[in-house]
């Protein structure tokens, strides 16, 4: 898997770099400049990707020309004759009334079908050979001269090569593998039917490669500029349509395709018509719903333009569709491709089929996800929305508790006003009994000094008698005093 990415990204790179060659050599025109310096190098053919793709086109349709030859040989076509050489120009003759006979749907021989598919991997061999040669020519003069006139990005004659192929090898597929063809199913030629498809699909992707490095539209990027899951239901029309074709052509020529197999033709022959139904109907209702999408896609915003968003009804209604469509490909899968019925051989019907399944199943599993998605979303919104709620209720409550502590604060200055106040009284009332303990104390001092001042004026008296005398009248006074 890391091998095919890193080869991957390695092609892209290649074809990168050389569109943006061919994009400097067409503005500057590859001619000196003002200095008369040299021109810039042409870039060499052998570094572009689309040699990798004629290097493998021209062997797998080697093997298909040897497969094919060795069919030719095995019937005996040449009458009366035990010549084993092959007459070329008469090999090379066939495709174009070929070619016409399966656009006007003439059926064909087995002798004409064995002859078309000789003469088109003839043709890919010999123009894939002459394309793979010119692009590693590093010696002759014309490899800069030539070969880069026909060869290479914008090149129209490079172009055209392509498509030629394309459109041979899809008609060449087509007469190979169906039932009636020479590779078809219970044929059991196995090679011939691989590498017809292989050359099939070399050819496509090289000319993809072509529109690559001439910075063109391609169709990744045509799958790649649709929005939501209609790529997948692009690929799922592809492969569903391809499969009702099959499926049709099996149901309808079965009998002549199998003629030389008795034991397939047996097989044929039991299958029933319900059978042959289901599976017709089921590639229709298939090839049809995708088609919708489609359609539903092109009137819906580019992807580039903005949102494309599907609304909830849509989305819906796809889901069901989807699970009800991959439900009926699973039966379908699970009872076709048992031994004994129409898609149990190795051919067009066994691939499409299950190819056409696992399309169905990602483009589910690609809904699923979406779903879980949104789910999710909706959830963390709630959360998000919850935890902003919580948040402002946390702000109120945190505003109610300053209001209340800033109006104690205040409630208690007043209350410490009062206090000082209360206080004030008390001392003042306190310092009013101070002054009245305060004039007691004197009258007691003026009443002792009274006494004094007697018993200084009474010398007469004795002194025992003085004393007690004394004593008495200064506890009489103190006594007066406390009673006052």
């Amino acid at each position: 898997m890391l091998a095919s990415i890193n080869t991957t990204a390695t092609v892209a790179a290649d074809d990168v770099e050389e569109a943006a060659a061919a994009v400097d050599g067409a503005e500057n025109g590859n001619t000196p400049n003002v200095e008369n310096e040299p021109p810039e190098p042409v870039p060499e053919l052998c570094r572009s990707s689309r040699v990798k793709g004629y290097l493998l086109l021209l062997v797998s349709a080697s093997l298909n020309f040897e497969v094919v030859l060795r069919l030719h040989r095995k019937q005996d076509y040449f009458v009366n004759t035990d010549i084993k050489e092959l007459n070329w120009c008469r090999v090379l003759d066939n495709p174009a009334g070929s070619f016409l006979d399966f656009v006007v749907l003439r059926r064909l021989s087995s002798k004409d079908k064995v002859r078309y598919a000789m003469a088109a991997s003839c043709m890919t061999i010999i123009i894939s050979g002459s394309a793979f040669l010119c692009s590693i020519d590093l010696f002759t003069i014309l490899r800069k001269t030539l070969w880069p006139k026909v060869l290479g990005p914008n090149k129209k004659v490079e172009l055209c090569i392509l498509s030629f192929l394309v459109i041979i090898w899809l008609v060449t597929v087509w007469f190979n593998t169906t039932i009636r063809g020479i590779a078809g199913e219970g044929s059991e030629q196995y090679n011939l039917y691989f590498t017809s498809w292989l050359c099939l699909w070399i050819t496509f992707w090289t000319l993809e490669r072509w529109f690559v490095s001439s910075g063109k539209s391609s169709f990744e990027k045509f799958l790649n500029s649709w929005p939501n899951r209609c790529k997948l239901w692009i690929v799922t029309f592809i492969l569903s349509f391809s499969d009702f074709l099959f499926v049709l052509d099996a149901m309808k020529n079965w009998d002549e395709g199998t003629e030389a197999n008795p034991y397939v033709n047996a097989m044929f022959a039991s299958i029933s018509h319900h059978e042959w139904g289901f599976f017709f109907d089921v590639t229709i209702i298939t090839f049809m719903m995708s088609l919708a999408w489609i359609v539903v896609e092109i009137f819906r915003r580019n992807k580039k333009e903005g949102s494309a968003l599907k609304s909830d009804v849509e989305n819906y209604v796809e889901g069901i569709l989807l699970h009800l469509i991959a439900l009926l490909w699973i039966v379908l899968i699970f009872f076709v491709t048992m031994p004994g019925h129409s898609a149990s051989l190795i051919g067009n019907l066994y691939f499409t089929s299950w190819a056409t399944c696992f399309s169905i199943l990602a483009t589910l599993i690609w809904w699923l996800r979406d779903w879980r998605k949104d789910i999710a979303d909706t959830i963390n919104d709630q959360q998000a929305e919850y935890e902003r709620a919580k948040r402002a209720v946390l702000r109120r409550e945190e505003k109610r508790l300053a209001k209340a502590r800033r109006e104690k604060v205040e409630s208690e200055a007043v209350d410490d006003d009062e206090s000082n106040n209360l206080d004030d009284i008390v001392e003042e009332e306190e310092e009013e009994e101070g002054a009245g303990e305060d004039i007691v104390d004197d009258d007691i001092t003026v009443s002792v000094a009274s006494v004094s001042g007697n018993r200084a004026r009474t010398d007469t008296l004795d002194s025992t008698e003085d004393q007690r005398s004394v004593c008495f009248s200064a506890r009489s006074l103190f006594t007066s005093s406390e009673r006052d």
